[in-house]
Parts: C-alpha cells; sequence; structure tokens
C-alpha cells in the first residue's frame, strides 16, 4: 500500500488573508509551506509565475522508508532573472479519514499537495531518498501556467486515490510523461514508468491537455 501517507513533515502556508503568490517569490531564504493543488493553481494563475515562470528540470525520487512514497520535485526560474527561482515538490496522498478502516477499502478522496521552498535541500531535508527519473527542459519548456493547466486537467479527471491505480506512482508518472512528452523535456536518468497504472483516466488527462495546448496556438 504505497503512498498512503502524504507528507507530514512540511509546515503549512500561513494566513489566508495573505496569497501564497507574494511568497512564492519571497526573499526569506527560509520560506517553506504546503499547499493542496487547487490552492497552487490559483495562486499560479494571480502571480506572475503564470507567464514569466519557467520549469526548468523535474526529478522523481522515490523515498528508501515506510511505504515507499514517490513523488516530483520541479524547479522553476523566471525568465527575467536567471538567479530567481523556487522549487515545488508535488504528492499525491488520501485524504485523512478516521472514520473508515484503511484496511477494508482501496478507494481515498485524494490529498493532492504542492510544498514550495528556495532550495531543493529544504525539501529533501531528513529525508532517504533514490532518484528514480530526470528530466530538463529547453528554455522555451513549459511554463508554471503550463503546469497549473495540467494540474487542474489531472485533478478534474481523477478526483479519487486508488490504492492500485491512481496512486503516487501513477500520480508522479502522468506528470512526468505529460510534461516531457508535450514540452520537449530530454530525460536524462530513469525511465517514464507506471504507464500501466490508470490507463482510462492517463488517456483523458493526455487528450485534454493536448486540446488545451493545440487551442493556446
Amino acid at each position: 500500500m504505497e503512498g498512503l501517507d502524504p507528507p507530514s513533515h512540511f509546515s503549512p502556508c500561513p494566513a489566508t488573508g495573505v496569497t501564497l503568490a507574494n511568497h512564492l517569490l519571497a526573499s526569506d531564504p527560509h520560506f517553506m509551506c504546503t499547499v493542496s493543488i487547487r490552492q497552487l493553481c490559483t495562486s499560479i494563475q494571480n502571480s506572475r509565475l503564470e507567464r514569466s515562470g519557467r520549469i526548468l528540470s523535474l526529478i522523481r525520487f522515490k523515498q528508501l522508508s515506510g511505504f515507499r512514497h514517490q513523488f516530483i520535485v520541479l524547479k522553476i526560474g523566471m525568465i527575467s532573472d536567471d538567479g530567481e527561482a523556487i522549487w515545488l515538490r508535488l504528492d499525491r496522498g488520501p485524504k485523512p479519514d478516521g472514520s473508515t478502516s484503511r484496511t477494508l477499502i482501496s478507494r481515498f478522496t485524494t490529498c493532492d499537495s504542492a510544498t514550495i521552498a528556495p532550495t531543493e535541500a529544504q525539501l529533501l531535508c531528513g529525508l532517504r531518498l533514490e532518484i528514480k527519473a530526470e528530466v530538463v527542459f529547453p528554455v522555451d519548456g513549459p511554463t508554471a501556467g503550463d503546469l497549473r493547466k495540467l494540474l487542474n486537467i489531472l485533478s478534474q479527471e481523477s478526483p479519487e486515490y486508488r490504492l492500485w491505480g491512481e496512486n503516487c506512482k501513477w500520480f508522479c508518472s502522468v506528470v512526468q510523461e505529460s510534461l516531457t512528452h508535450f514540452y520537449s523535456g530530454e530525460l536524462r536518468s530513469g525511465t517514464l514508468s507506471h504507464r500501466d497504472l490508470g490507463k482510462k483516466s492517463r488517456r483523458r488527462i493526455s487528450d485534454r491537455l493536448l486540446s488545451v495546448i493545440a487551442r493556446g496556438h
């Protein structure tokens, strides 16, 4: 039962009155927070990241303890500033539900989250990890806005976490495959794995993303 538990070692973002967009490019070197994928998408859309933020690299990690959870880490740089960048960790887990024994069911509401930090080291501190794949993107690769569109489609087409289907492995596989295939990513190491999981929802996501990309040109 891999990936049952979403990351628990991060603090949530502060204050609903302050937008995440302001924090995403904060100068505080110790800033780090976790939000839902929906909050991330809203904040990207309302900030300069939408068009000016470019995904530079993608790494898929596997934890070497516990449930062998897998997650994605993205480096996003700003077009106008070569030195300015943030790091995003994308996770999928089941929404905690104390009313039902996890041993009795295999489907849950998803708990998809994003953790934001100014350095990769802060995201990975204290974890025993294995790199499963690494992708780099060209200078005209995907924007943060492209990522937002993909995550919105993914959330709509896969609202349930399934132990033996649309789990953390599936989530990472779809994000990696979509960004690599549609935005000319170069696979530097590893593979595009777990492509046999959630085939129907994977196909729907791919078709919808292709349609969005086509309308944008």
